[in-house]
């Protein structure tokens, strides 16, 4: 089974490229490269198929672009449902940060394959491991040119597993009279902000699921920081010790290159030590305004990039430990974790409630995920003593 965002499908294309104009990179706030842009087009196309439904409309024969000239404005029609969920959709997915950790593969239905790729040895092993025991694996002693077989095989594998999505819900509530007074006083319409408000939610709860499961998941190395400077030091002195912290960046990184062949190239930090990093020679901050990126993401944040070396990304809601891992962004198939979002955001009509007069929508999110290769993920545990 192919997946069905490698290669550029130029209908979806021409269907949703207009609404992939203002989507940005969570990392340097830059157009969408054509890889990501065919993940985007998949999951608006998901959408508009699960409302085709809904509403008892024909997939084949909807117009995107009648339905989008529209100004049809009722909760329950298909032109407001479908711009709200692509506006969600545009919300949520290019602001996950985890969506830079990690491999995106969208799936087009709940259950699905995911891929990803490594070297094996004939007896089934991968390449990377043992190293030191098996340096020896391409040596052929007694070569006979009559028996190729002799000769040892590395092959190239490209793994699928079948994952299933899980799901995430949330509903919003107003009164009539909130909303009528918001707009009253200050032209805005109540029930959009709540919308927002969930859109940041499933952001950061999706986050906060893939990175809880990078760290559960981190078994290429381990290092420990006792953050505790010792009494009585002085300011110079304080400064070296705090680039011990970088020593230990190096010592996990090493572990996971032995048993994988790769150097790490991201940090995610608690922001109880990003100053450490942010103080460190050779870090470089971001441009983007920090005020500006964690309002989109629900307070995390791409901090800059370290010594030429490593991204820097923080995280209020992870603390005592930081992690270090490797993926590959040119590469779909090289990486430690798959996320594969299948309905990104699904938006419920508006439904008012007659004895109290409470609007209440919801909103769900379905999504898949698995750990792959947790030898490509390693952390630094912090200390206090």
């Amino acid at each position: 089974m192919k997946a069905s965002f490698i290669e550029r499908n130029q209908q979806l294309l021409d269907k949703y490229g207009h609404l992939l104009d203002g989507a940005k990179h969570f990392t340097n706030n830059t157009r969408l490269n054509e890889l990501e842009e065919n993940k985007m087009a998949l999951l608006l196309d998901n959408a508009v198929k699960s409302t085709c439904v809904e509403m008892g409309i024909d997939y084949n024969q909807f117009d995107l672009k009648q339905v989008e000239e529209t100004n049809q404005t009722s909760t329950g029609s298909i032109a407001y449902m479908i711009k709200t969920k692509m506006a969600m959709i545009g919300q949520v997915y290019p602001n996950m940060m985890s969506r830079e950790l990690v491999s995106l593969q969208p799936i087009p239905q709940p259950t699905y394959k995911i891929f990803f790729n490594d070297f094996k040895r004939e007896d089934a092993t991968s390449l990377a491991a043992n190293i030191h025991a098996n340096r020896n694996y391409a040596n052929n002693v007694e070569y006979d040119p009559v028996s190729p077989t002799a000769v040892k095989t590395i092959s190239f594998e490209i793994t699928s597993q079948d994952v299933s999505a899980t799901t995430k819900k949330l509903k919003g509530n107003v009164t009539i009279e909130v909303e009528q007074d918001l707009m009253a006083y200050h032209g805005m319409a109540a029930m959009s902000l709540i919308t927002g408000t969930m859109g940041a939610e499933l952001t950061r709860e999706w986050d906060r699921t893939i990175i809880a499961d990078l760290f559960a998941g981190a078994t290429g190395g381990i290092a420990y920081f006792n953050q505790t400077a010792p009494s009585g030091i002085s300011y110079t002195d304080r400064k070296v010790w705090m680039e011990t912290l970088f020593e230990k960046f190096v010592d996990v990184d090493t572990q996971i290159f032995k048993k994988r062949y790769r150097k790490t190239n991201y940090i995610v930090v608690p922001a109880d030590q990003a100053g450490f990093i942010e103080k460190m020679e050779g870090f470089v901050p971001d441009s983007v305004s920090v005020e500006q990126k964690t309002i989109k993401t629900g307070g995390r944040y791409y901090a800059g990039n370290l010594k030429n070396r490593w991204r820097v990304y923080v995280d209020p809601f992870i603390e005592g430990e930081i992690l270090l891992g490797y993926n590959n962004s040119a590469d779909w198939t090289e990486t430690s974790y798959v996320f594969s979002p299948y309905e990104m955001a699904y938006l419920s009509p508006e439904v008012t409630n007659p004895n109290t007069f409470v609007k209440t929508r919801a909103v769900m999110s379905r999504a898949a995920r698995k750990l792959v290769i947790g030898d490509l993920l390693g952390k630094v545990v912090i200390t206090n003593s």
